[in-house]
């Protein structure tokens, strides 16, 4: 009996590394910011403020787990966001999409190309970038056989494409959008829906 317990806890503790790694960093991202906005907004008197923090701060301990912290030595205030502590921590949940996952977002991103076109749009991806929960596409717009989109007088000036996504319980979800714009259009995205810099690199 004793042996059979020594070698459970010993799976236990060899596992528990592991487990924390494995951790769905987005999911818990989400859970964190909904739980923090509770607490800091919520009335210090009632227990339904406490409880949103004390479970905040189990996703905190949890993120940390993973290879998450919450800011950089000398952020303050408003600059500090969750961000991988390392190099290595910053390969899980972020990063360039690819596979399924790639398939997910252009998907979802669809939907404002194609609003009132009258035919799908495809994407030529310039820049598809994740963080966390997070994510951006830059793309130019063409039909599926390549050729360029009709265009009138007041349609697209433009066949570039931007978009901005969260990714909830549904899924990825577009959050702001900019068809056929002919500058940085996405400026200020970032501060508008608390998304994190890093998301928004086009090289």
């Amino acid at each position: 009996m004793r042996t059979i317990l020594a070698g459970a806890l010993g799976a236990l503790i060899m596992a528990t590394p592991s487990t924390a790694r494995a951790e769905a960093v987005p999911k818990l991202l989400q859970d964190w910011t909904a739980l923090n906005g509770l607490c800091r907004g919520g009335s210090g008197d009632d227990p339904r403020t406490r409880a949103a923090c004390d479970r905040r701060d189990a996703i905190d301990r949890r993120l940390a787990a993973a290879g998450w912290c919450y800011g950089q030595p000398g952020d303050f205030g408003a600059q500090r966001t969750w961000q991988p502590c390392s190099a290595e921590a910053a390969q899980v949940g972020t990063g360039t999409p690819q596979g399924a996952a790639r398939r997910a977002l252009l998907d979802a991103a669809r939907g404002p190309a194609e609003a009132g076109r009258g035919q799908p749009v495809q994407f030529v991806v310039r820049a598809l970038n994740r963080d966390g929960p997070w994510a951006f596409l830059f793309a130019r717009m063409q039909r599926p056989d390549g050729r360029t989109l009709g265009r009138t007088a007041d349609d697209l000036a433009s066949d570039d494409y931007a978009a901005l996504l969260r990714q909830d319980g549904a899924g990825w979800r577009v959050v702001d959008f900019a068809v056929g714009p002919t500058d940085v259009a996405w400026e200020g995205w970032g501060r508008r829906h608390g998304a994190p810099a890093s998301v928004f690199v086009v090289r």
